[in-house]
């Protein structure tokens, strides 16, 4: 089995690659939904409740993640604080999700060297996109420019990211052009995973 962890700048086509490789038979998983999942557990819910206030999670479940993205992207100790709470959990059920998966497996993991890489990803894809690329792509989230820096804020340089990635795609033309590059990456991978 062969396994790809795939991060990224914000926006620039990381689930466009995603939809590719799961049309050309990959086992796609993405850690942003699991994360998102794991606000469901009570030890979770409990334990952000104590911090942030007993009825944090009354509302829409939309309105529930605005307020979490809120409180961690505006301060430090809160980031940190949700980044221990959930990293542990997410990356186990990742990892049962790899196991009981065959063939090649590729995890979309945005903070994959911000939280350690685990022992189990084998090679990693990192997606590259110019600024006015990412901005155009985030338009549909109502993020701008100040936003995504905001975000990324909390992110290791692009650079050395690009520097530890075993892949480096880079997203500068059509969407047709980039998913080419992704099927031709992908036909890399299935090679690999045949042995």
């Amino acid at each position: 089995m062969l396994t790809i962890g795939l991060t990224g700048d914000v926006g620039a086509g990381k689930s466009t690659l995603c939809s590719v490789w799961r049309a050309m038979g990959a086992s796609v998983f993405d850690a942003d939904t699991v994360a998102r999942d794991m606000w469901s557990l009570r030890s979770v819910r409990s334990c952000t409740a104590r911090r942030w206030g007993k009825g944090f999670f009354k509302g829409e479940k939309k309105e529930v993640f605005a307020k979490i993205a809120n409180i961690i992207f505006n301060d430090e100790r809160e980031y940190e604080f949700a980044s221990k709470l959930l990293h542990r959990h997410t990356i186990e059920e990742l990892e049962r999700m790899v196991k009981n998966s065959s063939g090649w497996v590729v995890v979309e993991i945005p903070l994959l060297f911000e939280c350690g890489v685990p022992p189990w990803i084998d090679k990693i894809v990192f997606a590259s996109a110019p600024t006015e690329k990412r901005v155009q792509r985030n338009a549909k989230r109502s993020w701008n420019m100040e936003e995504i820096s905001r975000r990324e804020s909390k992110l290791l340089p692009r650079e050395e990211k690009i520097k530890r990635a075993d892949y480096v795609l880079e997203n500068l033309g059509t969407e047709d052009e980039w998913r080419a590059k992704g099927r031709a990456l992908g036909e890399k991978f299935l090679k690999i995973s045949k042995g």
